[in-house]
């Protein structure tokens, strides 16, 4: 059986990072490829793999039942590697084990993954800006607001002194997946955190291997020079 997931620009694509990260903590073997985005041939070529024309997409080959599996939703995809995950090598768990912290931390990824229009739209994803944004539109704040919100709930939890680790739900989760790209957001737009334990969260998301993994493939992209 052979994963393939399809991503677009590491710098700009929010959507491709989290199931990324997903398959890299999932142990299992998969062949990434990246479509870059803004070009005149991105359309065509996305349209080719995913029924959406749009990234990320897993396909997954050499099945018993279909020759190819196509998903084409980034939670839908998460959610699919973490059962298969599991199979192959029961160990990895990629959501908290408890019933409680695993139904929160699904919680958590539905309102990323449906949610925060007004974040997604004046904070778009760009791993090489550095600025201090002057003006906040009202829904972008309040969407920082209920993200810090979020954090601060889980934290409380999981950087106690019974805690297994520094992240959302103790030890990494997809719920780490899904609000990596806001950690980069407050960083490339210079959001002032006050609380201490969000700052030690996102220290510790920035400096996970695969997150950096990304950020320095991110770096090493060429950008998209328009010309008029």
């Amino acid at each position: 059986m052979k994963l393939k997931l399809y991503i677009g620009d590491k710098n700009l694509s929010s959507w491709s990072l989290r199931p990324w990260l997903v398959l890299k903590k999932s142990g299992l073997p998969f062949e990434e490829i990246l479509i870059p985005l803004d070009r005149p041939e991105t359309s065509k070529q996305i349209k080719n793999v995913s029924p959406t024309g749009r990234v990320p997409c897993l396909h997954h080959e050499g099945l018993a039942i279909w020759d190819s599996l196509t998903i084409w939703d980034s939670l839908a995809i998460s959610e699919y590697i973490a059962e298969i995950a599991a199979e192959a090598q029961p160990r990895i768990q990629l959501w908290p084990a408890g019933r409680a912290e695993k139904a929160t931390a699904r919680a958590y990824c539905a309102e990323m993954h449906s949610g925060f229009s007004g974040l997604r739209q004046q904070l778009s994803m760009d791993l090489r800006l550095r600025m201090e944004i002057v003006h906040l539109q009202q829904q972008t704040i309040q969407d920082i607001q209920r993200v810090l919100e979020l954090w601060e709930q889980a934290l409380q939890k999981s950087q106690g002194p019974n805690s297994q680790g520094p992240f959302l739900f103790g030890k990494w989760s997809i719920a780490d997946a899904f609000y990596t790209p806001v950690v980069f957001r407050f960083q490339s737009y210079g959001i002032q955190i006050r609380s201490e334990r969000i700052k030690i969260y996102m220290k510790e998301v920035l400096k996970d291997p695969a997150v950096r993994e990304w950020e320095e493939a991110a770096f090493l992209e060429k950008p998209v020079r328009l010309e008029f």
